[in-house]
């Protein structure tokens, strides 16, 4: 009978964060704190495999003493143990300081069989703790898990990505994250409820778990956080306020005509910037792939990585690991790398946690780059993860700008708390700094370059993990390829209307998108989410029919090159970040601007 550790995080309620319109700061005070919906899951799955195996379920986290709320709803799930690592010398931790202390609790109450993990923290969606505690205790991790198994000492879990499925075994002690498609959290009984509000939540301090001081807290952290800000406003709105919907029809559909006509302004070639300074060691860009395919995300960060190596006057290295690569090497060249490393893994030509991160690790030391940056793809995000950990240096997460400061810092900016505020990230003394990327944001550009190869053979193939069954899964996401898409949010009242906007992107030969409420309601399907947990896109021309403009649905939208609003409340959000905006009804507006596009 399995013993079960779940770890849990407990985070500010993103729906009540706001910004002050004066000082344009997020307002934490009085906002609730809610347990991580994601790992909601995770205390299910943890659950669900006591009913079906037996052993127990503890559940830890870390935090401050408001955090039992977090522990006592996860024993009315069904934990039976909780405990909470709560010491001040730990406030301020990044992924790689609350690993360690997770770790180090983790040996102080006697380990587990099973350790299970939220796939994501939405405060930060780094993605990053699970793998990261996993390293820590030398073990091996099944991310993005959608099904568990156990059969005597061994786990069998379905893993599934962008585009594999992947049925993988691997002998307890072992790691899980587990993907929110994996099961429907179950709701306490109010029996339940009482005895968890009874329970005893054993607290653990620093000195409890024996933990290294120079290792907590922000003190201890590889990254810090130097600058908050409200994210940036880079669109210069015209509203349409006339209440005559007839007219803003036709005014729309001038907008959207113009719009769709319209050449973007520029040239889609790289303008190589002034350097600013001259770093120590190389930029580097590593190359997500499936056996020979790569993933597109690889190729739009190269062209960022390429920029930043520019301003730091070092060369670009495109690092591929993996085997039978030789067209992956020289697209490479193509999008502008002058160096390709490749640690060839004889045999294992897609990704496998254990050998990747060791020759990726090994490349590192022998190579001493100043910048790694990863595609944030969820083969390349747990990666990332495991490998910092092994050279000893921190992991910025989801990161959408770049700049490089004149004392020669990389400056890695994120959207924090679903968007609602910017986090400006250094790293003061770790090397080297190591980045993942969201997908979306930049653009591929074709520039031809040395592509000079430096190969590696590596020899440790050792792995304790074992693929029974692959599948490689083929999609097309219609969301990020199409040239117009029409988003819908509450304001379209009932899943029935949606109709209206599959009517105008039909008229306009593009598709429909959705807010998160109406994904999670389960009024269209999840995959056809645009925003920061959804799809990032990147239209000519993005209209938003009811929606309000959450930062969350907006850090989605911002690659569009024009976005289009319709919607009934004039101080709503979309109206500052916005092209053009209409207010008005949208089921007044609509069918008069497709009487217009019609030409009727």
């Amino acid at each position: 009978m399995p013993r079960i550790i779940v770890s849990i995080k407990q985070v500010p309620d993103a729906d009540d964060l706001r910004i002050d319109p004066v000082t344009n700061n997020l307002v934490r005070e009085g906002v609730p704190a809610v347990t991580n919906p994601p790992d909601l899951h995770a205390i299910e799955q943890a659950v669900e495999l006591k009913e079906r195996y037996g052993g127990k379920v503890d559940v830890i986290t870390m935090g401050p003493s408001q955090a039992e709320i977090s522990l006592r709803e996860a024993i009315a799930m069904g934990a039976d143990n909780a405990y909470l690592i709560t010491d001040r010398a730990m406030a301020g931790a990044d992924t790689w300081a609350t690993s360690y202390a997770i770790f180090k609790a983790i040996k102080k109450i006697g380990g587990a069989d099973i350790y299970i993990f939220g796939r994501r923290a939405v405060d930060g969606e780094t993605e990053q703790v699970g793998p990261q505690t996993a390293k820590w205790l030398g073990i091996p991790v099944i991310g993005y898990v959608t099904k568990v198994e156990i059969e005597g000492d061994t786990v069998i879990a379905t893993r599934k990505t962008e585009n594999e499925e992947e049925v993988i075994e691997a002998k307890m002690p072992v790691v899980l994250t587990v993907m929110e498609t994996a099961n429907k959290p179950r709701q306490p009984s109010i029996e339940s409820l009482i005895l968890a509000k009874r329970a005893k939540i054993s607290r653990l301090t620093k000195d409890d778990i024996s933990a290294e001081p120079e290792k907590l807290g922000l003190a201890g952290s590889p990254t810090k956080i130097i600058k908050v800000s409200p994210p940036p406003k880079t669109r210069n709105p015209e509203i349409f306020q006339e209440k005559d919907s007839e007219k803003a029809g036709k005014w729309l559909a001038d907008k959207i005509r113009s719009s769709l006509k319209e050449e973007i302004k520029g040239s889609k070639s790289y303008v190589k910037p002034e350097p600013k300074i001259k770093a120590k060691g190389e930029v580097w860009v590593y190359v997500d792939h499936f056996s020979e395919r790569v993933n597109r995300s690889s190729w739009e960060i190269m062209s960022e990585g390429r920029r930043l190596a520019d301003l730091m006057s070092v060369d670009l290295g495109a690092v591929i690991v993996g085997d039978s690569v030789d067209s992956i090497i020289e697209e490479a060249s193509n999008y502008g790398a002058d160096k390709v490393y490749y640690a060839r893994t004889k045999g294992f030509e897609r990704y496998d946690n254990e050998v990747y991160t060791r020759a990726l690790s090994k490349l590192i030391r022998e190579n001493k780059p100043e910048v790694v940056l990863f595609p944030g793809t969820k083969n390349s995000r747990e990666l990332a993860s495991t490998t910092a950990i092994e050279v000893d240096t921190g992991l910025a997460a989801d990161c959408v700008m770049f700049d490089v400061d004149d004392k020669g810092n990389l400056l890695s900016i994120r959207p924090d708390f679903g968007g609602k505020e910017m986090s400006t990230i250094v790293f003061p003394r770790h090397r080297p700094i190591m980045v993942t990327v969201r997908p979306g944001v930049f653009s591929p550009v074709n520039m031809k370059s040395k592509g000079e190869v430096k190969m590696e053979e590596i020899d440790d193939l050792f792995t304790r993990l074992s693929v029974k069954d692959y599948k490689y899964i083929e999609t097309k996401n219609a969301l990020t390829e199409a040239d117009v898409v029409v988003g819908v949010g509450r304001g379209i009242k009932s899943p029935e209307n949606i109709k209206l906007a599959e009517e105008l992107a039909s008229q306009l030969n593009g598709v429909v998108g959705v807010s998160k409420p109406l994904a999670d309601m389960g009024w269209y399907p999840k995959d056809k989410q645009v925003g920061q947990t959804g799809n990032t896109i990147r239209p000519k021309v993005y209209i938003a029919l009811g929606i309000s403009g959450a930062v969350q649905h907006l850090v989605g939208i911002s690659g569009s090159r024009k976005i289009v609003a319709i919607n009934l409340d004039p101080e709503a959000p979309i109206f500052s970040n916005c092209d053009y905006g209409v207010v008005g009804d949208l089921f007044e507006v609509v069918p008069a601007l497709l009487k217009y596009l019609r030409g009727e």
